[in-house]
């Protein structure tokens, strides 16, 4: 008889036995399947994280007159593993039709100069990024080359501006004669600081809070080029590339800068799951070794059992390799029902795993629990390994036996 005809007939003749095997396989294949998802899944939250943390280079200018050249932009752009660079500045300028607030009577320059600030993108590392400063109205650029701008509410009412309407910037005093470098700003949002109704009356225009205003990048460079750029913020979505980055920063920058790693958030959020990922693959692999012991412990209990059946059909010229495959098939034909059922409670055992560990764990970075093809590979890559290994052991004793001194025995 075929050995794979035996192997369907014994495993009816012994139910009992081959149920409990059965759902041995079936929770070995749960947990080993369980824990795999769940490692899948911390590993797509840790790559969400390192993207959405924002991980920087922070480079401060330690000069007030260093000018960051386009040569040095160009280079930092485009180095690996740079997402974006936010570059921002500051300067003085003149208002060519509309006039700054303030209720000093003093003539000086001061007292009619506007004190600008650019971005690449003001929601980030701006006042507006923590909310020290409120957006009452419109949007905040995010684009390096929209030429616009945002102004203080209070500096829009005295203007009789709103938004959409166009302001004229330049570099020289007109009151002087001069006009200098000159641009036209399109309006997209007001702010207050909250600061306004605390300032000194006296206090210069260039000094208050009504007259800051924020441009873009590119509206910043038209008028003063790379001058008053005082900080280079350098962003990445790869953190464990951070030191690296910014060493090749510090190389472009040399003296011109001091240059600092800002990671705080994302190792903060690791560290967390980093720990969790150490348990849950502590817990695949006592699963695993778990399984290997107890799958192995009654393959070789119902062996000796069963060595008066392997003696008579060696002796009766069977091969012990098909005798070998058909214990093999026994056990993977529990095995392969079992991982059936598995990958139904797999899912739910996962879940329960995911309450567990990760309720902590903002909505935002949310682990999601799915059944993919590369969990059932390794379940059934796992579960193989402790089947082969399993009946390999339990029928090693009696291949290595004499099948006469195993009759004689069992007769005596």
């Amino acid at each position: 008889m075929a050995f794979y005809k035996r192997a369907v007939r014994y495993l009816w003749r012994k139910r009992n036995k081959s149920c409990l095997l059965f759902f041995v396989f079936l929770l070995v294949g749960t947990m080993i399947l369980g824990t795999s998802m769940i490692l899948r899944a911390t590993e797509q939250t840790e790559a969400e994280i390192q993207k959405k943390t924002r991980a920087k280079v922070i480079c401060e200018m330690k000069k007030a007159d260093t000018e960051l050249t386009e040569k040095e932009s160009s280079k930092i752009e485009n180095l690996p593993h740079v997402q974006a660079v936010n570059r921002m500045g500051n300067h003085h300028g003149f208002l060519t039709e509309q006039n700054p607030v303030t209720w000093s009577d003093s003539e000086d320059a001061d007292n009619r100069k506007v004190n600008i600030y650019s971005y690449d993108d003001l929601k980030n590392d701006s006042p507006f990024a923590d909310h020290t400063y409120k957006l009452t109205a419109g949007t905040l650029f995010t684009d390096s080359k929209t030429h616009e701008a945002v102004v203080n509410a209070d500096f829009a009412t005295a203007n009789g501006l709103e938004i959409g309407d166009q302001i004229s910037i330049q570099t020289e005093d007109r009151a002087e004669g001069k006009t200098g470098r000159k641009i036209n700003v399109t309006i997209c949002g007001f702010f207050l600081s909250g600061n306004e109704s605390q300032q000194e009356k006296t206090a210069a225009a260039v000094l208050r809070a009504e007259n800051q205003i924020y441009l873009d990048q590119g509206a910043y460079e038209e008028l003063f080029g790379g001058e008053g750029i005082y900080k280079v913020a350098v962003y990445t979505e790869q953190p464990e590339q951070l030191d690296s980055l910014a060493e090749q920063i510090q190389t472009i920058f040399q003296d011109k800068a001091e240059v600092t790693t800002s990671d705080t958030l994302f190792q903060q959020m690791k560290a967390p799951l980093e720990q969790i990922t150490r348990v849950v693959g502590l817990m695949q692999m006592m699963t695993f070794l778990t399984g290997l012991f107890i799958v192995s412990l009654l393959l070789c209990m119902w062996m000796r059992s069963r060595q008066k059946e392997m003696a008579v059909l060696v002796s009766m010229g069977e091969t012990k390799m098909h005798l070998f495959l058909q214990a093999l098939l026994e056990s993977a034909v529990l095995f392969l029902m079992a991982a059936g059922f598995a990958c139904c409670f797999g899912r739910a055992a996962a879940g329960e795993m995911q309450k567990l560990f990760f309720s902590s764990l903002t909505p935002e970075f949310r682990l999601t629990i799915s059944l993919e093809v590369k969990d059932v590979a390794q379940l059934l890559g796992t579960g193989g390994i402790v089947a082969v290994t399993a009946v390999f052991l339990s029928i090693l004793p009696i291949f290595r036996s004499n099948p006469k001194d195993i009759l004689s025995r069992m007769e005596g």
